[in-house]
């Protein structure tokens, strides 16, 4: 799925972090620090006093929401592939925060989404499964990981479908989904949405298939009404020829 920073690789993880909240808040307190070096204050040890209060000022910093849906632009195949693509770089970046369950029910589903969104004419033909489709992609599957991920990363981390944390739950003799917690809720979710995209799937191969047959009849009703002869003659040549 890429690279372990996501597409760009680590100039564009450094460029999130400079752009991050954490990172401004800690700069903000690494300036009072110099601020109060000029004062003499932290004497000789000052370098090491900027950056102990910038470490502290970026560990203060309350986490930044996730963000992994949208609104895209389009409503095409084509488009709906495009926002899968990035819904899976922003999952990619964050997968060591995933329960190790739902990362595979993840990868399962975006599978199953990206070689259903391969049939452009199926679902040009089908708008209403086009539309569900374009539902799970955008607005389903990313608020699913969204709420999961914007938890505190202690409760979240306690509850983890792969058994990490030891909370209740985690051995697996939970629900049906075989987790507890906040991670239960996620596979649950997640299971859900994939017997959606299942349906979706079935709903495109039968309409595929009945174009199949439809089209078997209508050559076998062409076959029984077809003249013996064609126009022309006999063996397709026209009278005048020798």
């Amino acid at each position: 799925m890429g690279t372990s920073s996501g597409a760009g690789g680590w100039p564009a993880a450094a460029l999130r972090y400079l752009m991050s909240l954490r990172n401004l808040s800690g700069a903000a307190a690494g300036l009072v620090g110099v601020v109060v070096a000029f004062a003499g204050v932290f004497g000789a040890y000052w370098p090491l006093a900027v950056a102990a209060l910038y470490t502290a000022g970026a560990l203060a910093a309350p986490p930044e929401r996730v963000r992994l849906g949208g609104a895209g632009a389009g409503r095409t195949p084509r488009d709906l592939r495009r926002d899968l693509a990035a819904l899976a770089e922003g999952v990619e970046r964050r997968r060591s925060r995933l329960p190790g369950a739902a990362s595979e029910r993840f990868d399962r589903l975006r599978a199953k989404l990206a070689d259903l969104l391969r049939l452009d004419a199926d679902l040009r033909a089908d708008p209403d499964t086009a539309y569900e489709l374009e539902r799970v992609v955008r607005t389903d599957l990313p608020e699913a990981v969204e709420a999961y991920l914007n938890l505190p990363w202690r409760f979240a981390a306690g509850r983890r479908a792969d058994g990490a944390g030891g909370a209740d739950g985690a051995d697996g003799a939970g629900g049906g989904s075989g987790t507890d917690g906040a991670a239960g809720e996620l596979c649950e979710q997640l299971d859900l949405l994939e017997a959606s995209v299942d349906k979706a799937a079935d709903r495109l191969l039968e309409a595929r298939a009945r174009r199949q047959r439809d089209h078997t009849s209508y050559l076998r009703a062409r076959e029984r009404t077809a003249p013996l002869d064609p126009p022309g003659g006999r063996g397709g040549r026209r009278p005048e020829d020798p």
